[in-house]
Protein backbone atom coordinates (compact mmCIF):
# COMPACT_ATOMS: atom_id res chain seq x y z
CA UNK A 1 0.00 0.00 0.00
CA UNK A 2 1.52 3.34 -1.12
CA UNK A 3 0.88 6.42 1.03
CA UNK A 4 2.02 9.80 -0.31
CA UNK A 5 1.93 12.93 1.86
CA UNK A 6 1.06 15.96 -0.27
CA UNK A 7 -0.97 19.12 -0.28
CA UNK A 8 -3.80 17.52 -2.23
CA UNK A 9 -4.49 19.55 -5.39
CA UNK A 10 -6.41 19.26 -8.65
CA UNK A 11 -3.68 17.14 -10.28
CA UNK A 12 -3.96 14.55 -7.47
CA UNK A 13 -7.73 14.33 -7.92
CA UNK A 14 -7.28 13.72 -11.66
CA UNK A 15 -4.62 11.11 -10.98
CA UNK A 16 -6.83 9.35 -8.41
CA UNK A 17 -9.85 9.38 -10.74
CA UNK A 18 -7.80 7.97 -13.63
CA UNK A 19 -6.39 5.17 -11.43
CA UNK A 20 -9.86 4.23 -10.24
CA UNK A 21 -11.40 4.44 -13.72
CA UNK A 22 -8.74 2.09 -15.15
CA UNK A 23 -10.31 -0.79 -13.29
CA UNK A 24 -6.91 -1.97 -12.08
CA UNK A 25 -6.15 -2.70 -8.47
CA UNK A 26 -3.34 -0.53 -7.04
CA UNK A 27 -0.35 -2.35 -5.53
CA UNK A 28 -1.30 -3.82 -2.17
CA UNK A 29 -4.90 -2.88 -2.89
CA UNK A 30 -4.73 0.84 -2.02
CA UNK A 31 -3.01 4.06 -3.05
CA UNK A 32 -3.40 6.89 -0.52
CA UNK A 33 -2.81 10.64 -0.83
CA UNK A 34 -2.51 12.00 2.73
CA UNK A 35 -3.28 15.73 2.94
CA UNK A 36 -0.67 17.93 4.69
CA UNK A 37 -3.11 20.76 5.34
CA UNK A 38 -6.04 18.96 6.99
CA UNK A 39 -4.86 16.39 9.50
CA UNK A 40 -6.60 13.04 8.99
CA UNK A 41 -7.91 13.80 5.48
CA UNK A 42 -7.00 11.15 2.91
CA UNK A 43 -7.80 10.50 -0.73
CA UNK A 44 -7.96 6.71 -0.98
CA UNK A 45 -7.79 4.98 -4.38
CA UNK A 46 -8.97 1.41 -4.85
CA UNK A 47 -10.11 -0.60 -7.83
CA UNK A 48 -13.00 1.28 -9.48
CA UNK A 49 -13.30 3.94 -6.78
CA UNK A 50 -11.55 6.93 -5.20
CA UNK A 51 -12.95 8.27 -1.94
CA UNK A 52 -12.35 10.99 0.62
CA UNK A 53 -11.75 9.48 4.07
CA UNK A 54 -11.36 11.18 7.44
CA UNK A 55 -9.16 9.17 9.79
CA UNK A 56 -9.73 10.30 13.36
CA UNK A 57 -9.06 8.48 16.60
CA UNK A 58 -10.42 4.98 16.00
CA UNK A 59 -12.60 5.94 13.03
CA UNK A 60 -12.12 5.93 9.28
CA UNK A 61 -15.17 7.59 7.77
CA UNK A 62 -15.88 8.05 4.06
CA UNK A 63 -17.25 11.56 3.50
CA UNK A 64 -17.49 11.71 -0.31
CA UNK A 65 -16.27 10.42 -3.66
CA UNK A 66 -14.01 11.58 -6.45
CA UNK A 67 -14.82 8.52 -8.58
CA UNK A 68 -17.43 7.43 -9.47
CA UNK A 69 -19.31 10.71 -9.25
CA UNK A 70 -22.87 9.40 -9.00
CA UNK A 71 -22.79 8.95 -5.23
CA UNK A 72 -22.02 11.87 -2.88
CA UNK A 73 -19.55 13.59 -5.20
CA UNK A 74 -16.88 15.73 -3.54
CA UNK A 75 -14.86 17.23 -6.38
CA UNK A 76 -12.41 19.65 -4.76
CA UNK A 77 -9.84 19.36 -2.00
CA UNK A 78 -11.05 22.61 -0.41
CA UNK A 79 -14.61 21.23 -0.09
CA UNK A 80 -13.27 18.08 1.54
CA UNK A 81 -11.09 20.11 3.93
CA UNK A 82 -14.08 22.22 4.99
CA UNK A 83 -15.84 19.05 6.15
CA UNK A 84 -12.98 17.69 8.27
CA UNK A 85 -13.42 19.78 11.47
CA UNK A 86 -17.20 19.35 11.38
CA UNK A 87 -16.89 15.58 10.93
CA UNK A 88 -14.44 15.35 13.84
CA UNK A 89 -16.76 17.36 16.08
CA UNK A 90 -19.71 15.12 15.26
CA UNK A 91 -17.63 12.01 15.94
CA UNK A 92 -16.71 13.41 19.32
CA UNK A 93 -20.34 14.14 20.17
CA UNK A 94 -22.23 11.18 18.66
CA UNK A 95 -20.84 9.03 15.86
CA UNK A 96 -24.35 7.88 14.91
CA UNK A 97 -25.12 11.43 13.80
CA UNK A 98 -22.50 11.47 11.05
CA UNK A 99 -24.60 9.64 8.48
CA UNK A 100 -27.65 11.95 8.88
CA UNK A 101 -25.27 14.93 8.61
CA UNK A 102 -23.63 13.66 5.42
CA UNK A 103 -27.02 12.89 3.90
CA UNK A 104 -28.18 16.46 4.47
CA UNK A 105 -24.81 17.90 3.38
CA UNK A 106 -24.83 16.05 0.06
CA UNK A 107 -28.44 17.07 -0.49
CA UNK A 108 -27.31 20.66 -0.86
CA UNK A 109 -27.23 21.94 2.71
CA UNK A 110 -24.24 23.87 4.02
CA UNK A 111 -22.46 22.64 7.15
CA UNK A 112 -24.57 24.76 9.51
CA UNK A 113 -27.92 23.76 7.97
CA UNK A 114 -26.94 20.10 7.76
CA UNK A 115 -26.12 20.06 11.47
CA UNK A 116 -29.41 21.74 12.31
CA UNK A 117 -31.32 19.10 10.35
CA UNK A 118 -29.74 16.21 12.19
CA UNK A 119 -32.10 14.18 14.34
CA UNK A 120 -31.30 11.87 17.23
CA UNK A 121 -30.68 8.30 16.07
CA UNK A 122 -33.36 6.41 17.95
CA UNK A 123 -32.49 2.89 19.03
CA UNK A 124 -35.82 1.97 20.61
CA UNK A 125 -38.32 -0.42 19.02
CA UNK A 126 -39.96 0.09 15.66
CA UNK A 127 -43.68 -0.43 15.13
CA UNK A 128 -42.93 -3.90 13.75
CA UNK A 129 -40.85 -4.81 16.80
CA UNK A 130 -43.60 -3.54 19.09
CA UNK A 131 -46.19 -5.63 17.25
CA UNK A 132 -43.99 -8.74 17.40
CA UNK A 133 -43.49 -8.28 21.14
CA UNK A 134 -47.21 -7.86 21.79
CA UNK A 135 -48.15 -10.89 19.69
CA UNK A 136 -45.53 -13.06 21.36
CA UNK A 137 -46.69 -12.06 24.84
CA UNK A 138 -50.41 -12.24 24.20
CA UNK A 139 -50.36 -15.63 22.48
CA UNK A 140 -48.74 -17.33 25.47
CA UNK A 141 -50.95 -19.60 27.55
CA UNK A 142 -50.13 -17.43 30.56
CA UNK A 143 -51.43 -14.21 29.00
CA UNK A 144 -54.15 -12.45 30.98
CA UNK A 145 -55.55 -11.02 27.74
CA UNK A 146 -54.85 -13.56 24.99
CA UNK A 147 -55.18 -12.71 21.31
CA UNK A 148 -57.26 -14.94 19.07
CA UNK A 149 -55.56 -16.26 15.95
CA UNK A 150 -57.93 -14.16 13.82
CA UNK A 151 -56.77 -11.04 15.66
CA UNK A 152 -53.12 -11.92 15.16
CA UNK A 153 -53.75 -12.48 11.46
CA UNK A 154 -55.53 -9.13 11.20
CA UNK A 155 -52.64 -7.28 12.87
CA UNK A 156 -50.14 -8.88 10.52
CA UNK A 157 -52.28 -8.11 7.48
CA UNK A 158 -52.43 -4.47 8.52
CA UNK A 159 -48.66 -4.23 8.90
CA UNK A 160 -48.10 -5.87 5.50
CA UNK A 161 -50.12 -3.26 3.62
CA UNK A 162 -48.14 -1.28 1.07
CA UNK A 163 -49.34 1.96 2.66
CA UNK A 164 -47.73 0.91 5.97
CA UNK A 165 -44.21 0.29 4.63
CA UNK A 166 -42.77 3.57 5.93
CA UNK A 167 -44.37 3.20 9.37
CA UNK A 168 -43.51 -0.39 10.25
CA UNK A 169 -39.76 0.27 10.26
CA UNK A 170 -39.99 3.59 12.09
CA UNK A 171 -39.26 3.90 15.83
CA UNK A 172 -42.58 4.41 17.61
CA UNK A 173 -40.94 6.89 19.98
CA UNK A 174 -40.47 9.37 17.12
CA UNK A 175 -43.73 8.64 15.31
CA UNK A 176 -46.16 11.52 14.93
CA UNK A 177 -49.93 11.45 14.95
CA UNK A 178 -50.07 13.22 11.59
CA UNK A 179 -47.90 10.53 9.98
CA UNK A 180 -50.31 7.80 11.05
CA UNK A 181 -53.32 9.82 9.92
CA UNK A 182 -51.82 10.16 6.42
CA UNK A 183 -51.36 6.40 6.26
CA UNK A 184 -54.91 5.88 7.54
CA UNK A 185 -56.27 8.08 4.76
CA UNK A 186 -54.23 6.27 2.10
CA UNK A 187 -55.57 2.91 3.30
CA UNK A 188 -59.15 4.20 3.26
CA UNK A 189 -58.69 5.44 -0.31
CA UNK A 190 -57.14 2.15 -1.44
CA UNK A 191 -59.04 -0.46 0.55
CA UNK A 192 -62.04 1.18 2.19
CA UNK A 193 -63.27 2.40 5.55
CA UNK A 194 -63.12 -0.99 7.27
CA UNK A 195 -59.42 -1.44 6.48
CA UNK A 196 -58.68 2.10 7.71
CA UNK A 197 -60.50 1.44 10.98
CA UNK A 198 -58.56 -1.78 11.50
CA UNK A 199 -55.31 0.11 10.87
CA UNK A 200 -56.15 2.67 13.56
CA UNK A 201 -57.38 0.05 16.02
CA UNK A 202 -54.33 -2.18 15.57
CA UNK A 203 -51.83 0.66 15.93
CA UNK A 204 -53.59 1.85 19.11
CA UNK A 205 -53.48 -1.67 20.56
CA UNK A 206 -49.80 -2.20 19.71
CA UNK A 207 -48.63 1.11 21.10
CA UNK A 208 -50.79 0.95 24.23
CA UNK A 209 -49.44 -2.52 25.02
CA UNK A 210 -45.82 -1.41 24.65
CA UNK A 211 -46.39 1.78 26.60
CA UNK A 212 -47.84 -0.23 29.47
CA UNK A 213 -45.51 -3.23 29.47
CA UNK A 214 -42.42 -2.35 27.36
CA UNK A 215 -41.85 1.35 27.95
CA UNK A 216 -38.07 1.08 28.11
CA UNK A 217 -37.72 -0.95 24.93
CA UNK A 218 -40.29 1.02 22.97
CA UNK A 219 -39.48 4.49 24.28
CA UNK A 220 -43.20 5.18 24.82
CA UNK A 221 -44.42 7.05 27.88
CA UNK A 222 -47.90 7.48 29.36
CA UNK A 223 -47.38 11.27 29.52
CA UNK A 224 -48.03 11.56 25.78
CA UNK A 225 -50.32 8.76 24.62
CA UNK A 226 -51.25 10.58 21.41
CA UNK A 227 -52.19 7.35 19.64
CA UNK A 228 -55.27 7.07 21.86
CA UNK A 229 -56.63 10.08 19.96
CA UNK A 230 -56.39 8.32 16.59
CA UNK A 231 -59.81 7.96 14.98
CA UNK A 232 -61.50 7.63 11.62
CA UNK A 233 -64.10 10.16 10.61
CA UNK A 234 -65.98 7.72 8.42
CA UNK A 235 -68.59 5.16 9.28
CA UNK A 236 -69.29 1.84 7.66
CA UNK A 237 -72.81 1.77 6.32
CA UNK A 238 -74.75 -1.33 7.24
CA UNK A 239 -74.42 -3.92 4.49
CA UNK A 240 -77.64 -5.18 2.99
CA UNK A 241 -76.27 -7.49 0.31
CA UNK A 242 -78.21 -10.74 0.45
CA UNK A 243 -77.33 -13.08 -2.41
CA UNK A 244 -80.18 -15.41 -3.32
CA UNK A 245 -79.71 -19.16 -3.47
CA UNK A 246 -79.85 -19.14 -7.32
CA UNK A 247 -77.14 -16.45 -7.36
CA UNK A 248 -75.03 -18.43 -4.91
CA UNK A 249 -75.16 -21.68 -6.89
CA UNK A 250 -74.52 -19.87 -10.18
CA UNK A 251 -71.38 -18.42 -8.60
CA UNK A 252 -70.34 -21.89 -7.44
CA UNK A 253 -71.00 -23.30 -10.89
CA UNK A 254 -68.89 -20.58 -12.48
CA UNK A 255 -66.08 -21.26 -10.01
CA UNK A 256 -66.24 -24.99 -10.81
CA UNK A 257 -65.64 -24.27 -14.49
CA UNK A 258 -62.41 -22.39 -13.67
CA UNK A 259 -61.00 -25.28 -11.66
CA UNK A 260 -59.64 -26.46 -15.00
CA UNK A 261 -58.95 -23.33 -17.05
CA UNK A 262 -57.48 -19.88 -16.53
CA UNK A 263 -59.69 -16.86 -15.95
CA UNK A 264 -59.91 -14.32 -18.78
CA UNK A 265 -57.16 -11.76 -18.39
CA UNK A 266 -55.08 -13.69 -15.87
CA UNK A 267 -51.43 -13.41 -16.89
CA UNK A 268 -49.92 -16.10 -14.66
CA UNK A 269 -51.34 -19.03 -16.68
CA UNK A 270 -52.67 -20.77 -13.56
CA UNK A 271 -56.10 -22.29 -13.20
CA UNK A 272 -58.60 -19.70 -12.08
CA UNK A 273 -59.71 -21.54 -8.93
CA UNK A 274 -57.71 -23.91 -6.72
CA UNK A 275 -59.26 -27.10 -5.36
CA UNK A 276 -58.71 -26.20 -1.72
CA UNK A 277 -60.24 -22.74 -2.15
CA UNK A 278 -63.20 -24.18 -4.02
CA UNK A 279 -63.78 -26.71 -1.23
CA UNK A 280 -63.58 -23.92 1.35
CA UNK A 281 -66.03 -21.86 -0.70
CA UNK A 282 -68.57 -24.68 -0.66
CA UNK A 283 -68.07 -25.16 3.08
CA UNK A 284 -68.85 -21.49 3.69
CA UNK A 285 -71.98 -21.76 1.57
CA UNK A 286 -73.29 -24.87 3.32
CA UNK A 287 -72.51 -23.74 6.87
CA UNK A 288 -72.65 -19.90 6.62
CA UNK A 289 -70.06 -19.62 9.39
CA UNK A 290 -67.77 -16.62 9.71
CA UNK A 291 -65.04 -17.05 7.12
CA UNK A 292 -61.99 -17.16 9.40
CA UNK A 293 -63.59 -19.62 11.81
CA UNK A 294 -65.16 -21.82 9.12
CA UNK A 295 -61.85 -22.40 7.36
CA UNK A 296 -60.07 -23.13 10.67
CA UNK A 297 -61.70 -26.57 10.86
CA UNK A 298 -59.50 -29.46 11.91
CA UNK A 299 -60.01 -32.84 10.31
CA UNK A 300 -60.43 -34.49 13.70
CA UNK A 301 -63.28 -32.10 14.49
CA UNK A 302 -65.44 -33.20 11.55
CA UNK A 303 -66.69 -36.75 12.04
CA UNK A 304 -69.86 -38.93 12.00
CA UNK A 305 -72.24 -38.20 14.86
CA UNK A 306 -72.05 -41.36 17.00
CA UNK A 307 -75.66 -40.82 18.12
CA UNK A 308 -77.23 -40.00 14.77
CA UNK A 309 -76.00 -41.63 11.51
CA UNK A 310 -77.78 -38.96 9.45
CA UNK A 311 -75.33 -36.26 10.57
CA UNK A 312 -71.69 -35.35 11.01
CA UNK A 313 -70.57 -33.01 13.76
CA UNK A 314 -68.25 -30.06 13.07
CA UNK A 315 -66.68 -28.27 16.04
CA UNK A 316 -64.61 -25.16 16.65
CA UNK A 317 -62.64 -24.39 19.79
CA UNK A 318 -63.51 -21.33 21.84
CA UNK A 319 -60.34 -19.58 20.68
CA UNK A 320 -61.51 -19.68 17.05
CA UNK A 321 -65.03 -18.29 17.21
CA UNK A 322 -65.74 -14.57 17.51
CA UNK A 323 -67.87 -14.99 20.63
CA UNK A 324 -65.10 -17.11 22.22
CA UNK A 325 -67.49 -20.00 22.82
CA UNK A 326 -67.04 -23.56 21.64
CA UNK A 327 -69.42 -24.09 18.70
CA UNK A 328 -70.71 -27.45 17.47
CA UNK A 329 -72.67 -27.70 14.23
CA UNK A 330 -74.59 -30.76 12.97
CA UNK A 331 -74.09 -31.24 9.22
CA UNK A 332 -76.70 -33.33 7.34
CA UNK A 333 -75.46 -36.43 5.54
CA UNK A 334 -76.43 -35.07 2.11
CA UNK A 335 -74.22 -32.03 2.65
CA UNK A 336 -71.45 -34.24 4.02
CA UNK A 337 -71.57 -36.50 0.95
CA UNK A 338 -71.20 -33.40 -1.23
CA UNK A 339 -68.30 -31.98 0.81
CA UNK A 340 -66.13 -35.05 1.35
CA UNK A 341 -64.96 -35.46 -2.30
CA UNK A 342 -64.19 -31.72 -2.46
CA UNK A 343 -62.15 -31.92 0.73
CA UNK A 344 -60.36 -35.00 -0.58
CA UNK A 345 -59.38 -33.12 -3.75
CA UNK A 346 -57.87 -30.21 -1.81
CA UNK A 347 -54.08 -30.01 -1.76
CA UNK A 348 -52.76 -31.93 1.24
CA UNK A 349 -49.32 -32.41 2.74
CA UNK A 350 -50.49 -34.53 5.66
CA UNK A 351 -52.16 -31.44 7.11
CA UNK A 352 -54.31 -31.46 10.23
CA UNK A 353 -56.64 -28.93 8.58
CA UNK A 354 -59.76 -29.73 6.56
CA UNK A 355 -58.85 -26.94 4.11
CA UNK A 356 -55.05 -26.85 4.01
CA UNK A 357 -53.13 -24.11 2.29
CA UNK A 358 -50.88 -24.97 -0.65
CA UNK A 359 -48.28 -22.72 0.96
CA UNK A 360 -48.19 -24.95 4.02
CA UNK A 361 -45.84 -27.80 4.81
CA UNK A 362 -45.25 -30.36 7.52
CA UNK A 363 -43.15 -27.80 9.38
CA UNK A 364 -45.61 -24.93 8.82
CA UNK A 365 -49.09 -26.44 8.71
CA UNK A 366 -51.58 -23.70 7.81
CA UNK A 367 -55.10 -23.56 6.40
CA UNK A 368 -56.32 -21.30 3.62
CA UNK A 369 -57.17 -17.85 4.89
CA UNK A 370 -60.33 -15.84 4.46
CA UNK A 371 -58.76 -13.63 1.82
CA UNK A 372 -58.41 -16.60 -0.53
CA UNK A 373 -62.17 -17.19 -0.68
CA UNK A 374 -63.02 -13.50 -0.93
CA UNK A 375 -60.45 -13.18 -3.71
CA UNK A 376 -62.13 -16.01 -5.62
CA UNK A 377 -65.20 -13.81 -6.11
CA UNK A 378 -63.04 -10.80 -6.96
CA UNK A 379 -61.30 -12.81 -9.67
CA UNK A 380 -64.60 -13.95 -11.13
CA UNK A 381 -65.34 -10.26 -11.44
CA UNK A 382 -62.05 -9.65 -13.30
CA UNK A 383 -60.89 -7.29 -10.59
CA UNK A 384 -57.76 -8.64 -8.93
CA UNK A 385 -54.29 -7.13 -9.31
CA UNK A 386 -53.27 -9.43 -12.17
CA UNK A 387 -56.44 -8.72 -14.18
CA UNK A 388 -57.54 -5.18 -13.41
CA UNK A 389 -57.41 -2.97 -16.49
CA UNK A 390 -56.59 -5.82 -18.89
CA UNK A 391 -58.62 -5.90 -22.09
CA UNK A 392 -59.27 -9.63 -21.73
CA UNK A 393 -60.56 -9.39 -18.14
CA UNK A 394 -64.33 -9.76 -17.77
CA UNK A 395 -66.81 -9.46 -14.93
CA UNK A 396 -68.21 -12.94 -15.27
CA UNK A 397 -70.65 -12.50 -12.40
CA UNK A 398 -72.13 -9.35 -13.91
CA UNK A 399 -72.53 -11.16 -17.23
CA UNK A 400 -74.73 -13.65 -15.38
CA UNK A 401 -76.70 -10.85 -13.75
CA UNK A 402 -75.13 -11.40 -10.31
CA UNK A 403 -74.20 -8.36 -8.21
CA UNK A 404 -71.01 -8.36 -6.16
CA UNK A 405 -71.26 -10.30 -2.90
CA UNK A 406 -68.87 -11.56 -0.25
CA UNK A 407 -68.81 -14.73 1.87
CA UNK A 408 -70.00 -12.87 4.96
CA UNK A 409 -73.20 -11.97 3.10
CA UNK A 410 -74.21 -15.63 3.28
CA UNK A 411 -75.18 -15.02 6.89
CA UNK A 412 -77.94 -12.67 5.73
CA UNK A 413 -78.96 -15.18 3.07
CA UNK A 414 -79.44 -17.98 5.57
CA UNK A 415 -81.31 -15.64 7.92
CA UNK A 416 -83.72 -14.75 5.10
CA UNK A 417 -84.15 -18.45 4.26
CA UNK A 418 -84.93 -19.32 7.87
CA UNK A 419 -87.46 -16.49 8.08
CA UNK A 420 -89.15 -17.78 4.93
CA UNK A 421 -89.22 -21.29 6.38
CA UNK A 422 -90.89 -20.06 9.58
CA UNK A 423 -87.96 -20.88 11.87
CA UNK A 424 -86.32 -17.50 12.52
CA UNK A 425 -84.39 -18.88 15.49
CA UNK A 426 -82.70 -21.41 13.23
CA UNK A 427 -80.29 -18.87 11.76
CA UNK A 428 -79.12 -17.75 15.19
CA UNK A 429 -78.52 -21.37 16.17
CA UNK A 430 -76.45 -22.13 13.08
CA UNK A 431 -74.54 -18.85 13.16
CA UNK A 432 -73.59 -19.20 16.83
CA UNK A 433 -75.30 -15.93 17.73
CA UNK A 434 -76.89 -17.43 20.81
CA UNK A 435 -74.44 -20.19 21.66
CA UNK A 436 -73.54 -20.22 25.33
CA UNK A 437 -71.67 -23.49 25.56
CA UNK A 438 -68.14 -22.87 26.77
CA UNK A 439 -65.67 -25.63 27.26
CA UNK A 440 -62.15 -25.68 25.89
CA UNK A 441 -61.74 -28.86 23.88
CA UNK A 442 -58.13 -29.26 24.96
CA UNK A 443 -55.19 -30.22 22.77
CA UNK A 444 -51.87 -30.61 24.48
CA UNK A 445 -48.63 -31.94 23.09
CA UNK A 446 -49.21 -35.66 22.59
CA UNK A 447 -47.08 -38.70 22.13
CA UNK A 448 -48.11 -41.08 19.36
CA UNK A 449 -49.33 -43.53 21.98
CA UNK A 450 -51.60 -40.91 23.54
CA UNK A 451 -53.20 -39.72 20.30
CA UNK A 452 -55.84 -42.44 19.85
CA UNK A 453 -57.07 -42.02 23.41
CA UNK A 454 -57.03 -38.24 23.06
CA UNK A 455 -59.01 -38.38 19.81
CA UNK A 456 -61.71 -40.56 21.37
CA UNK A 457 -61.91 -38.26 24.38
CA UNK A 458 -62.11 -35.17 22.18
CA UNK A 459 -64.92 -36.62 20.08
CA UNK A 460 -66.82 -37.64 23.18
CA UNK A 461 -66.47 -34.13 24.56
CA UNK A 462 -67.69 -32.54 21.31
CA UNK A 463 -70.65 -34.94 21.17
CA UNK A 464 -71.54 -34.18 24.79
CA UNK A 465 -71.41 -30.46 24.07
CA UNK A 466 -73.62 -30.89 21.00
CA UNK A 467 -76.27 -32.89 22.82
CA UNK A 468 -76.00 -30.86 26.00
CA UNK A 469 -78.19 -28.22 24.35
CA UNK A 470 -81.20 -30.52 24.09
CA UNK A 471 -83.79 -28.83 21.89
CA UNK A 472 -81.08 -26.42 20.78
CA UNK A 473 -79.39 -29.20 18.79
CA UNK A 474 -82.76 -30.15 17.30
CA UNK A 475 -83.21 -26.57 16.11
CA UNK A 476 -79.76 -26.59 14.54
CA UNK A 477 -80.52 -29.84 12.71
CA UNK A 478 -83.84 -28.56 11.41
CA UNK A 479 -82.31 -25.32 10.20
CA UNK A 480 -79.32 -27.04 8.58
CA UNK A 481 -81.61 -29.46 6.71
CA UNK A 482 -83.70 -26.58 5.36
CA UNK A 483 -80.68 -24.54 4.26
CA UNK A 484 -78.43 -27.25 2.82
CA UNK A 485 -81.30 -28.96 0.99
CA UNK A 486 -82.28 -25.65 -0.59
CA UNK A 487 -78.71 -25.02 -1.74
CA UNK A 488 -78.10 -28.56 -3.02
CA UNK A 489 -81.51 -28.74 -4.75
CA UNK A 490 -80.65 -25.55 -6.61
CA UNK A 491 -77.16 -26.87 -7.38
CA UNK A 492 -78.48 -30.14 -8.82
CA UNK A 493 -81.06 -28.27 -10.88
CA UNK A 494 -78.44 -26.04 -12.48
CA UNK A 495 -76.40 -29.07 -13.50
CA UNK A 496 -79.14 -30.08 -15.98
CA UNK A 497 -77.89 -29.09 -19.47
CA UNK A 498 -80.99 -27.05 -20.23
CA UNK A 499 -80.55 -25.03 -17.04
CA UNK A 500 -76.89 -24.11 -17.49
CA UNK A 501 -76.43 -20.41 -18.20
CA UNK A 502 -72.69 -20.13 -18.56
CA UNK A 503 -72.28 -18.21 -21.79
CA UNK A 504 -69.88 -15.94 -19.91
CA UNK A 505 -67.68 -18.89 -19.01
CA UNK A 506 -67.70 -20.49 -22.45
Amino acid sequence: MATVRVVIAEKHLKEAAAMAASGETPPDGFHIFSDERAQGLRLVVQKNRASWVVKYKGWSKTIGWVYPDDNRPLKTASAARDLVPVVKAILDEDADQLEPFLTARHNGRDNKSAREEMRPVVKTWTLQECADAMIEARTKTTSSSPLRKASVDEIRRTLRRDEMKDLVGAPVATMKRGEVEKVRDKIEAAAGISAAKKCVSNIRSIMSYCCEYKSGDSGLDHKDMWWELLKTDSKINARTRTPTIPEIVKTLNLAAHYLHVSLPGRVDGKHGVRDNVYAGFWWLVLTAQRTSAALALKKVDFYPDPRDPDYYLAAWDEGVTKNKKTHVLPVPRRAVDHMLPLMEAAADHGSDWAFPSERGSEENDIHINRTAVRQLIVRLEGNDNLMRGKDEARNLLAELGIAHWAPHDLRRSITAAMDDAGIPGGASAILAHEVRLSEHLGEDALTEAQREEWLATRMAKITRLAYGGGAFLKLKKTAMIVWTDAVLDAWEAIQAPEAVELQAAA
